[in-house]
This record gives structure tokens, C-alpha cells and sequence, in this order.
């Protein structure tokens, strides 16, 4: 009896500590596996839980939940406004594709422009031929007409129309463009008195400024440098200036 009972002791004790070894092998298979599936996930992107993501989607920016649902933006989460027009803005003319002559530009323009100075002497003419530039030690083309000055002389507006960009070009210096319905002047080698803003409307014989210099010019004879535009081509602006006289 003895034996008996012993025997079926030890065989009870071998059972409980196989089933008791079992569990604790599947537990650790099972938690094995959880950890794979759960690096698994992070490495392929592929879990929407661990990563909250930024999407831009026209100029605001979406918070992706953990659900994958969209939250409304804040006015933190918005992408800051785009900035008022800057002096940088303004387009330049195009020059059209036939260029008209030197009669169809002055009928085009339809309009009498008056002289940007007191003092009228031009020390260098406008010219689409090569003519040389001591400055620069170049030839290249003239495009406007250089009118003799002294610094600190009123330069006027030629004619009426809008003061489109104020700004120092590197080579004409500080320059102001005034666009009108038939044409674009552009008054170069200002001063930093500027008498206008960027938007302001002028009229013919209205101060701009003051006369500065033309840097790529400095070698000249101290004055300003005019340029006309019509329908985005170089015009002489000696040919629009009190060409009715």
C-alpha cells in the first residue's frame, strides 16, 4: 500500500511539473512573438500607433490620430500667411513678339511726356547700337538717355501713373519705376531721398526725387539715367518728350 500510494504521488508530482513547464513555454513563445509583431510593425510603418503624422494639405497642416482620424487644425497648426507684396513683386514687361516703330510707339503712347529735369542737356542719347562705357570698360547697348544734373537736383515725373517698385539696382542705382496705361518709365540714379511710395499715385511735373548717382556710370558727368517702356520694349524717351513741340 505503501508503494502504491507513493508510486501515485510521484506520478501526480511529474504530471503538475510537466503542465507547469508547458504554460511557462507557451507564456514565453506567446510573449516572443508579441514582441516580434510589435518590431515588425515599427520598422515597416506600418503601426499607426506609434507615429502621429504632420500632413500639409493646402496651407494647413492635419494631425493624423492614432485612429487614423483628422483632427481640425489650431491657429498654431496653420502655415503662416503669405507675406503683402513686397517691392521684390513687380513683373517686369515682356517685350512682344513684333516691335513697332519709332512712329507706331509715339501713336501708341498717345501722350506728351515732359522733361525729368530743370536742366534739359543730355550727355548720352539713347541708343540700341554698342556704344562704349568708360565705367565698365565695355560697349553695350543705351538704352535710355542720360540728362545732366547736379546731386541733390528735383527729378520729376514725366508724366502721370503709379509708383510700381522703389528699390537700388547695383549697377543704376537707387531707381523708381512709374508704370502709366501706355508706357513704364524708369528714373535711375536717385538719391535716398525718394519723395514717393511704392503705390502712390503721381502726376506730370510731380518731384520723385532727388538726383543721386549711376554707379555703372560714375566716371560721366554727374546725372540721371531715364528709360522708357512700351508694351515691354526700350523706347527712346527723347521721342516721347514734348514731341508735339
Amino acid at each position: 500500500m505503501r508503494y502504491s500510494e507513493k508510486s501515485r504521488r510521484s506520478r501526480k508530482e511529474r504530471i503538475g511539473f510537466f503542465t507547469a513547464l508547458s504554460i511557462c513555454i507557451v507564456a514565453v513563445g506567446m510573449a516572443a512573438y508579441s514582441t516580434y509583431t510589435s518590431l515588425t510593425g515599427i520598422f515597416d510603418g506600418n503601426t499607426a500607433e506609434t507615429v502621429a503624422v504632420n500632413k500639409v494639405v493646402t496651407g494647413v497642416t492635419e494631425k493624423v490620430t492614432e485612429k487614423g482620424k483628422k483632427t481640425e487644425p489650431t491657429e498654431t497648426e496653420t502655415e503662416t500667411e503669405k507675406p503683402s507684396e513686397t517691392e521684390d513683386d513687380y513683373e517686369e514687361e515682356t517685350e512682344p513678339k513684333e516691335t513697332k516703330t519709332a512712329l507706331q510707339t509715339m501713336v501708341s503712347v498717345n501722350s506728351t511726356l515732359s522733361y525729368p529735369l530743370d536742366n534739359r542737356k543730355v550727355i548720352k542719347e539713347y541708343s540700341e547700337e554698342t556704344v562704349y562705357n568708360k565705367t565698365l570698360n565695355q560697349w553695350q547697348a543705351h538704352t535710355g538717355v542720360d540728362f545732366a544734373c547736379e546731386k541733390g537736383d528735383n527729378v520729376y515725373s514725366m508724366g502721370d501713373g503709379e509708383v510700381k517698385r522703389i528699390y537700388k539696382d547695383d549697377l543704376l542705382g537707387r531707381t523708381v519705376i512709374v508704370k502709366a496705361p501706355t508706357y513704364t518709365a524708369y528714373y535711375s540714379g536717385l538719391s535716398e531721398n525718394v519723395k514717393v511710395e511704392k503705390g502712390s499715385t503721381v502726376k506730370s511735373g510731380d518731384v520723385i526725387a532727388t538726383a543721386g548717382e549711376v554707379p555703372c556710370e560714375e566716371l560721366d558727368e554727374s546725372h540721371v539715367h531715364i528709360a522708357v517702356k512700351v508694351n515691354g520694349q526700350f523706347t527712346d524717351p527723347l521721342s516721347l518728350i514734348n514731341n508735339d513741340e
